[in-house]
């Protein structure tokens, strides 16, 4: 069986979001290449943010902090960077970003990055990372 968790979303089209606040969660569908669909489901969301979504949103690539893909300064400044807006500042503290950077080191959390060849690139801090 193909492990989903490691197969690429390269050149993959974002064609689906969906967003339940209710349950902290969000849905993300892809279409690969080849034309097979692929669904990746963050649960447990923290935070999540998108910028420049567009007609068209192609990732480059997936990068995971469980996986070891980001340094511990790069997880710093998304986390600031996910918790902002364009026109305002991060709503974390310093002691809850402290948590959550403990909680991305330790796996309890999981920052993801949707690198973006065309379009938008998201980045979500989660609790589950899941693509079927």
């Amino acid at each position: 069986m193909k492990d989903l968790h490691n197969e690429s979303l390269h050149d993959a089209e974002l064609t689906q979001l969906s967003i339940d606040r209710d349950n902290w969660s969000v849905c993300l569908g892809f279409r690969l290449e080849n034309g097979v669909r692929r669904t990746v489901q963050l649960d447990g969301v923290v935070a999540i943010r998108g910028e420049d979504l567009i007609l068209q949103n192609v990732v480059s690539r997936v990068l995971r902090s469980t996986r070891g893909d980001l340094s511990k300064d790069t997880i710093d400044r998304l986390l600031t960077w996910v918790t902002s807006l364009s026109d305002a500042h991060s709503w974390l503290t310093d002691e809850h970003k402290g948590e959550l950077l403990a909680e991305c080191e330790n796996g309890t959390l999981e920052l993801v990055v949707f690198e973006p060849s065309a379009g938008t690139e998201i980045v979500a801090v989660c609790k589950s990372f899941v693509v079927t």
